[in-house]
């Protein structure tokens, strides 16, 4: 048997393999039930490829498929969907980092949405929409396609920005379409992380963004936060254009690889405001 499914729980009833790490098949279930509605959803406005496998796992079990060592941080490739069967520490290091910079509403309003100390777990469980969505942000699934193209966008350090952009704004729109009763568990913790000093963030240049998550010292913190500052923008793109934004995004990523300023340039057609503060980052209020 392969060692990667080796003593998973073969979890039945999906259009899609799912395995479990023992015990924890009524989560597997929870979240692949959200993954086949993510999937559905993305399918009635983009191409999707084949689902690959699922893999809901304990701390026990991460090392044998993750492709990140970060414990329990939602993750795909064309070979696997990866979830935690708990939230990864990152959260809680995210909160404890920005706490002395918000202010006491802005700590209340954590606190009402998501507890005392603040779990977001239901916030991360939410993400697996956003790595759903980059499926089908370029066509390296298919063979023929791979890291060597020159069409291969997320082979790019440099415009990871958009990539991540367009798999946020499938997360919103997913959200709002499919779970809108979310919409607060979503919103609330990057609305109020992404309006923290800028200062405490060593790394603030968009176009930087993957040294945030690769540099030897990194925690993971400052990846997180170019990610809620996307997030906002992703929401603003999905009120001003819908699914629109999504299918012209998916689009671009589909063919060759453009200039920040062609970027820039595609962002001003779909809202002016979006390209504007993609300009003035990480100045930017929408």
């Amino acid at each position: 048997m392969d060692m990667e499914i080796a003593d998973l729980e073969i979890i039945e009833g999906f259009p899609f393999p799912v395995f479990s790490s023992r015990g924890g098949s009524g989560r597997a279930r929870s979240v692949a039930a959200r993954c086949d509605r993510a999937i559905t959803w993305l399918s009635s406005y983009l191409e999707m490829p084949p689902t690959p496998p699922l893999y809901v796992l304990g701390r026990q079990d991460w090392h044998r498929t993750a492709l990140i060592p970060q414990y329990g941080l939602p993750h795909a490739s064309r070979r696997q969907i990866v979830m935690g069967q708990e939230p990864s520490d990152i959260w809680p290091t995210m909160t404890n980092a920005v706490w002395p910079d918000l202010s006491h509403a802005s700590q209340t309003r954590l606190h009402d949405v998501y507890g005392t100390p603040p779990d977001l777990g239901a916030f991360a469980d939410l993400v697996v929409a956003h790595e759903i969505t980059h499926l089908a942000d370029n066509p390296a699934w298919l063979d023929e396609w791979g890291p060597g193209s020159e069409t291969y966008w997320g082979n790019t350090p440099r415009l990871l920005w958009f990539v991540e952009l367009f798999a946020n704004v499938g997360l919103h729109g997913y959200i709002c379409e499919c779970e809108p009763e979310s919409l607060p568990t979503l919103e609330t913790v990057f609305e109020v992380i992404w309006h923290t000093s800028p200062a405490r963030w060593p790394i603030t240049d968009l176009h930087r963004m993957h040294e945030s998550a690769t540099e030897a010292d990194a925690d993971g913190t400052n990846y997180v936060w170019f990610e809620f500052g996307l997030q906002v923008l992703a929401k603003h793109l999905w009120e001003e254009c819908g699914a629109t934004a999504l299918e012209f995004m998916s689009s671009t990523l589909h063919g060759p690889m453009l200039s920040d300023d062609q970027i820039v340039g595609l962002l001003d057609e779909m809202d002016p405001t979006v390209a504007d503060s993609i300009r003035s980052w990480p100045a930017t209020q929408v």
